[in-house]
């Protein structure tokens, strides 16, 4: 389930990208979803918890979330997002598996509280995670493109260096690129999200006025420059909720 998934396969991506001698890219999937009429997040909350105790004892490695919008166009998107990641293909493969063989009843249950209009697969590369996985908390998302040379080893190095001097300046935020895959559409005009994470307002609105005033958007600037560039005004920052955390 991940955010306004556009985009065909894009087939260097995952193989490329594990190259680079870091973490490897992880399968990150997003439901976009409505509330059915009469339901509530209470009820959603009700049947994720019957989800999350399916998933313990026969998908343990998935990680999922809800989202809901805090700053968004609320009439063009969904009211909720169900996000969930695999540390692998291969566990996301099995566990899909699983889910066929064994969770028709809790879909029945989903069925009844949301209505989902798409289902999009993204590769989430680690940018920057000092605190590793996030919990409950706060997430943005950004549009951002490469370089005219299309030169995807830049923009990751040019935003390991952004995330850095963010953290570095006393922001405390965690950082991923979704580079979309699976489930979308080929006529978006950006290459993939990146995305930032953070515990709590407060930590969020500290980075904003890092980030506005303390020297942020400069530092953005210099690390990106000649890499990508992220699109003015195309952040969305959305509540996080978890409502699955995988067996260590």
């Amino acid at each position: 389930m991940v955010l306004g998934i556009t985009a065909v396969l894009i087939a260097w991506a995952p193989a490329a990208l594990t190259q680079e001698g870091g973490a490897k890219p992880a399968p990150v999937e997003a439901f976009y979803c409505n509330l059915q009429p009469g339901k509530s997040m209470k009820d959603l909350m009700k049947v994720a918890g019957s989800f999350s105790r399916w998933a313990g004892k026969n998908d343990p490695t998935y990680a999922a979330w809800i989202l809901t919008p805090q700053f968004a166009t609320f009439t063009d998107g969904p009211q909720l997002i169900w996000l969930g990641s695999h540390p692998s293909g291969n566990h996301m493969g099995k566990g899909l598996d699983a889910w066929q063989a064994g969770g028709g009843d809790i879909q029945e249950e989903f069925n009844e509280v949301i209505a989902c209009g798409q289902h999009g697969l993204a590769s989430s590369v680690e940018i920057n995670a000092p605190d590793g996985p996030p919990e409950d908390g706060v997430v943005m998302f950004v549009e951002c493109s490469m370089a005219d040379e299309g030169e995807w080893q830049k923009a990751i190095a040019g935003h390991k260096k952004y995330a850095a001097a963010m953290r570095s300046l006393g922001a405390k935020n965690s950082n991923w690129v979704f580079f979309p895959m699976l489930g979308g559409s080929s006529d978006r005009d950006f290459d993939y999200w990146s995305v930032a994470t953070f515990s709590n307002w407060t930590d969020y609105f500290a980075a904003y006025e890092i980030y506005m005033t303390g020297g942020g958007w400069q530092k953005g600037m210099e690390s990106l420059k000649g890499a990508a560039t992220c699109a003015a005004g195309s952040a969305t920052v959305w509540d996080a909720k978890m409502v699955h955390k995988p067996a260590r």
